[in-house]
């Protein structure tokens, strides 16, 4: 069997990325397969902003589809602790550092993301927030000093660049925005289109299975 790496672009703030959130559980559970995250910093720099009332308008109608075609669900606790409340900050970089940090101290960044979706669409937390992140490293069983300091040097040396990168990625898989999904074997990419998989993710990891046996 083939050693193979999915490239898997995403924002944190991105509710069809939490949509998806089940295809990565099921990839993660394939042999040989590498994941290899890239956060596109959707709400990044000067697109960074407070939650408002044109927002929650905004997002709630494209939730109510997520939900539907994903059975992925927005809980109570993050309409009434996220999006009733102006004064939570939607900026997409610490969550992406935080993705990075968890990468680069143990290998399990797709896991910290996979925290991070649940505790902003779940559990309505402020995960830009710096006491968050520490609070969700803990949890994750990092000390959070030594997690926050690795935090600051990837934000101060890495972050900008890796979200560059992402969108590089984004524009050689030719998507038309994110998530997107993309198998890598020997060098080769195949795009994987995230609509035929979305309420399947068992069919996401047979297939991907199915072609690394080839």
């Amino acid at each position: 069997m083939s050693t193979a790496t999915l490239h898997y672009v995403y924002d944190p703030f991105c509710g069809w990325c939490y949509g998806a959130a089940p295809m990565i559980t099921a990839a993660a559970t394939v042999a040989g397969l590498d994941i290899q995250a890239h956060g596109v910093g959707m709400l990044s720099g000067d697109k960074s902003k407070l939650v408002s009332g044109e927002w929650r308008d905004f997002v709630r109608p494209h939730e109510a589809r997520i939900s539907a075609f994903s059975k992925q669900t927005f809980a109570d606790a993050y309409v009434q602790g996220v999006l009733e409340h102006e004064n939570v900050h939607l900026d997409s970089s610490p969550p992406i550092a935080a993705m990075l940090t968890a990468q680069q101290l143990s290998g399990c960044g797709i896991e910290m993301l996979k925290r991070l979706q649940i505790a902003y669409y779940q559990q309505g937390r402020a995960i830009a927030d710096r006491g968050v992140i520490a609070d969700i490293a803990s949890e994750l069983g990092f000390e959070p000093g030594a997690f926050m300091a690795t935090f600051d040097s990837v934000t101060a040396n890495s972050l900008q660049d890796h979200i560059q990168r992402s969108n590089g990625m984004l524009e050689t898989l030719h998507a038309r925005g994110f998530p997107a999904f993309a198998l890598e074997i020997d060098g080769e990419m195949e795009v994987l289109p995230m609509g035929h998989y979305l309420s399947r993710p068992a069919l996401f990891k047979t297939d991907i299975e199915s072609r690394l046996a080839k």
